[in-house]
This record gives C-alpha cells, sequence and structure tokens, in this order.
C-alpha cells in the first residue's frame, strides 16, 4: 500500500509542476512583499517572468526567491527583518534531506547580473538533496513573517518548484488487462500485505481508471502590465495531464473576481475541439480594463469544463493574475522662462505641475538644463497626491562673456595669436581641462567649449517614480538669448530725462515745491511791509527837524 500510494504523490507532484505560473500569480496577493518577477540576481538562469528554475548541482538545489515591497498600503516596519521559514513537503517523498533551514533576510542593496545592484528582500537557500531521490518536480514553500508599521504581524506564502532530474525515474502505475482486471493479484496489497481488499481504499478499485485532469500550465498577458482604460489580449495554455485518455468537448469560461475587469469581445467562452494525452491546446480571449479599476494585482477566474473518451463530464478551476496599472497623467503649464539673459548675471524661471491621474507620484523633482544656465540646485516637490498641483522655482547663474572673438586674419587652425583683448584669458578657458577621480583629461568630443553669446535652447526635467518604484523622467523644451553685458568702461552714463516723463511728477513734489513758493513770498511781502514803515519814520523826523 506505501508503494501505490508513493506513486499517486508523485504524479499529483508531476501535475503540480505544470502549474507553476498559478502559483507565482498567487504569491501576488500579499500587500507587504512580491516577487521581484522583472530583475535577475546573482546565481539566477533567468527572471521569474521568463521562468526561473532553481539551479541543482553537487548534490543540491540552489532555491533564490528576491521579494521587494508591494504596493499596498501596509509595508514591512522600517529598518526589520523578514523571517523566512521552508516547508519541504512530504520527508517520504520529498528529494531534500530535512533540516532546520529557517533565517532572516533584511532589505539591501543586492547584486543583479548585469553588475547593477537593487534593494530587496533576497532569500537564498542552499538545500542538500537525498541520494535516492526520484526525478520530478517538487514544491518548496517558502513562508516569510514580519511586523508592519501598524504594529501587527503579518505572514505571506510563496511557492518555487525545483525541478529534479539526477535522480531516478519514478515507478510506472501498474498496467490493466482488458477488462479493466490489474495483473497483480487482487488479493495481495502490492506492498506485501496479504488480504488486501482492493474495493476499498488505496486508490484501486477493480475496473477503476484515473480520470483525465486539465490545468492552465501557462498563460501570457499582452501588454503586460495592463493599463487602465485599455484592452488587453490573454494566451492560456491547457494541458491534458492524463499519459493515455485524451479529453474533448472543453468549453473554457472565464470572468473577473471584481467589475474592473469587462470582456472586450463581448464573450467570456471559448471553445477547444480534443486534447490528446500530455498534449497542450492554447485559446486567447480579450479583456477591458476600466478607466477607474483599482491599480494592483486583479484576479481573473477560469472555469474548465471537459468530457472524458467514456463522455464522462468533468471540470477544473483555477485563476490568473493581471497587474493593472493605472496612466500617469504629469501635465504642466508653459515654463516661465527669461526671453533673454545678461551674460554675468543671475535669473530665475519657474515650472508649474499638475497630477490629473490617480496616482501617487513619489520623489518628483524638476531640473534644469540649459547651456550657459547653472541652477543653484534642483527644485524637490516631494511627493504628488491625485489632484493636486506644484511649482518648481529654480534660480540660475548665467555664465561671463569670455571675449573670445578672433582678429581678422586670425588663421582657421586656432591660432592663439589673433585673440583680442582678453585674449589671455581666453586662452585659458580655451585650454582647460576636466578634472575627474581618475586624473585630469581633456574635455570630450562634441564639448561646446565656452558659452558664446546668441540663442540657446534646452529643457526643464521632470523625474519621479510611481507606486512600484519604476523611474520615469519628462522633458519640457524651453529657450533663452545670451546677451554680453553692456560695458560702460567704469562710467555710468548719465540718461537724460525725456521731457514728457515731467507729467509723471509725483503729486508731494508738487506740494514741497507750493509750500516753498508760498514760504518765499510771505518774506518778501514781510520785506517789503518792513521797509515801506522805515520809509514813513525817515519822512516824520524830518518833519519834526524842520520845526
Amino acid at each position: 500500500m506505501k508503494k501505490r500510494i508513493t506513486i499517486t504523490a508523485l504524479i499529483v507532484l508531476l501535475a503540480l509542476s505544470f502549474a507553476l505560473p498559478t502559483a507565482f500569480a498567487a504569491d501576488m496577493r500579499g500587500t507587504a512583499l512580491r516577487i521581484d518577477s522583472k530583475s535577475q540576481y546573482e546565481g539566477m538562469d533567468a527572471t521569474y517572468q521568463n521562468g526561473y528554475s532553481p539551479a541543482v548541482s553537487g548534490g543540491a538545489a540552489r532555491v533564490i526567491l528576491p521579494l521587494i515591497p508591494g504596493p499596498g498600503t501596509e509595508q514591512v516596519e522600517e529598518g526589520k527583518d523578514v523571517a523566512v521559514s521552508v516547508d519541504l513537503g512530504d520527508p517520504q517523498t520529498a528529494p531534500f534531506i530535512f533540516n532546520n533551514y529557517d533565517t532572516s533576510v533584511s532589505l539591501k542593496e543586492n547584486k543583479l547580473t548585469d553588475g547593477k545592484t537593487k534593494q530587496s528582500y533576497l532569500v537564498d537557500l542552499r538545500l542538500p538533496l537525498a541520494k535516492d531521490r526520484v526525478n520530478g518536480n517538487y514544491p518548496v514553500v517558502i513562508r516569510t513573517s514580519y511586523p508592519t508599521a501598524g504594529g501587527e504581524v503579518k505572514t505571506q506564502e510563496f511557492t518555487v518548484f525545483v525541478k529534479i532530474t539526477d535522480g531516478t525515474d519514478p515507478a510506472p502505475e501498474p498496467s490493466e488487462e482488458p477488462g479493466g482486471q490489474p495483473t497483480e493479484d487482487p488479493g495481495t496489497d502490492p506492498g506485501g500485505d496479504p488480504g488486501f481488499d482492493p474495493g476499498t481504499g488505496g486508490g484501486g478499485g477493480s475496473g477503476v481508471s484515473s480520470q483525465p485532469k486539465v490545468i492552465i500550465s501557462n498563460y501570457e498577458i499582452s501588454p503586460d502590465p495592463v493599463n487602465a482604460g485599455e484592452k488587453f489580449t490573454v494566451k492560456v495554455t491547457l494541458t491534458n495531464t492524463s499519459k493515455e485518455t485524451s479529453v474533448k468537448n472543453i468549453t473554457v469560461t472565464f470572468k473577473s473576481q471584481t467589475t474592473d475587469l469587462m470582456p472586450g469581445d463581448n464573450t467570456n467562452t471559448a471553445y477547444i475541439e480534443k486534447i490528446a494525452p500530455k498534449k497542450t491546446a492554447d485559446f486567447s480571449f480579450t479583456m477591458e480594463a476600466r478607466a477607474d479599476a483599482k491599480a494592483g494585482p486583479q484576479k481573473i477566474d477560469i472555469a474548465i469544463a471537459y468530457e472524458d473518451n467514456q463522455a464522462a463530464q468533468l471540470t477544473a478551476a483555477d485563476e490568473i493574475s493581471v497587474e493593472v496599472h493605472q496612466k500617469i497623467r504629469l501635465e504642466y503649464d508653459p515654463p516661465k522662462f527669461p526671453a533673454e539673459v545678461y551674460m554675468g548675471d543671475t535669473t530665475s524661471a519657474s515650472l508649474n505641475l499638475y497630477n490629473k491621474g490617480k496616482n501617487i507620484l513619489y520623489n518628483v523633482t524638476v531640473m534644469l538644463d540649459v547651456p550657459g544656465l547653472t541652477p543653484e540646485s534642483s527644485a524637490f516637490l516631494g511627493n504628488m497626491e491625485s489632484g493636486t498641483a506644484k511649482t518648481a522655482d529654480i534660480y540660475a547663474a548665467v555664465a561671463a562673456d569670455t571675449g573670445m572673438g578672433l582678429e581678422e586674419g586670425a588663421g582657421a587652425d586656432g591660432d592663439m595669436a589673433g585673440i583680442t583683448d582678453g585674449g589671455a584669458i581666453a586662452e585659458d578657458v580655451a585650454r582647460t581641462v576636466v578634472s575627474t577621480e581618475a586624473g585630469t583629461a581633456e574635455p570630450e568630443d562634441g564639448d561646446a567649449g565656452p558659452v558664446q553669446p546668441g540663442p540657446v535652447e534646452g529643457n526643464f526635467i521632470v523625474a519621479y517614480e510611481d507606486e512600484y518604484g519604476e523611474e520615469y523622467e519628462m522633458k519640457i523644451p524651453v529657450e533663452t538669448v545670451l546677451v554680453p553685458m553692456p560695458d560702460y568702461g567704469g562710467d555710468i552714463p548719465m540718461e537724460e530725462v525725456p521731457e514728457e516723463e515731467t507729467a509723471g511728477f509725483p503729486w508731494w513734489g508738487w506740494l514741497i515745491i507750493a509750500g516753498g513758493a508760498a514760504a518765499a513770498a510771505a518774506v518778501i511781502v514781510v520785506k517789503k511791509r518792513r521797509k515801506k514803515r522805515a520809509q514813513e519814520l525817515s519822512e516824520e523826523l524830518e518833519d519834526d527837524d524842520i520845526y
């Protein structure tokens, strides 16, 4: 009996191997952690998205599971590790040497195969293999436990399948004679137990054959991820896992678990006539994500109804995961940028940004890249919630005019003898070298050299991240004219005030003038009265002398 149970368990494990993509899809349900399916880390033969399989060599299997923070609101508490425990399955059938493989991982920079690094929780397990291992696909369940920022402790499970090919082949199932009778003595347990009743237990009654299983062995979504408000196509591969029995009249029905996804072709059913033993069949269907669909993993239920060669009605059910992204709608007003700037002066510019999408934009930074302008710094706007606006103000120094004009008759070969006034400075600028950490090097090819007066073109560069950590960059063109600073030779010219400007003399000035005129008139009147009084007194004195 033990032998028959072991064979049945192996068949189940082989069937599970075809459901590998579905197992990975289920891993996306957690809110705090998700598999980094797009990155290939050192020691991996491919990304999870492209079919990563753990390496088996030297009598051990190496399982690598890169986890990154998920898009949910619940996150691993900052600075805390993620505890990892491992479930290797049934010790009687699993090919691993059972031991304590529990560990913990922290969020840190880990190396990728392209030489770059990425921040992740990297689970890297080396699982020794038993000598008497049997070929097949075996699930390794990796359980994670972590505290959240809200103070709760959460757990998530991730399943990785290890494929063993260097062991012994599994024992074949007992063949049956015509009429459904097993070749073995029906009164004897295959394990040697006399009195075994084939009609009860053990999965081997007289005339009973196993039912064919139909599973989803693969699916592809295009485009992936799906943008809200757009249609997408799902290509599904069905596999008949039976070695002997065909299945026919296969009807597949698909339906979203939410109202965010709708059938794109006014149907939610597909039909396949027949799938031979151990063969596959593909079918495709189209769906559409609503414009207001919730961002994140969306589930589609798949119901499969089919018949075996005896016309027995059979069913199967599965689900697939679709990653939905909301479109980023970052818009802006025309930049406020000066039409011309004086060389050697300073200037300022500003840019208004509007987040009209449903996403939160993270780490929004605005930079200015214009030849001849050196910004004091970039403008860091932080996070932009949906429906918000922010303004970036940037101040910049304008390059000074180097005065590198060539006199008439100067050689076209760059002879510096013809440089006019300021030529010594210009020559120094022309010979300036770039200092780097590796030493000193000449300017790179294509360096424009000293900035010259005239029109220049550049960009506001807006950089930001979405909720998945993907980085984006948007360039907004701007232009201006570099104007030489006027040279007055040390003298500041006095501008004549045009006659018409007197009309604009301030009112309080007129009051001062009027007051002064009134005071002067009063003084004149007083002086005249005093003079007249003095004259009258003099005449009176003369009259007194006569008498």
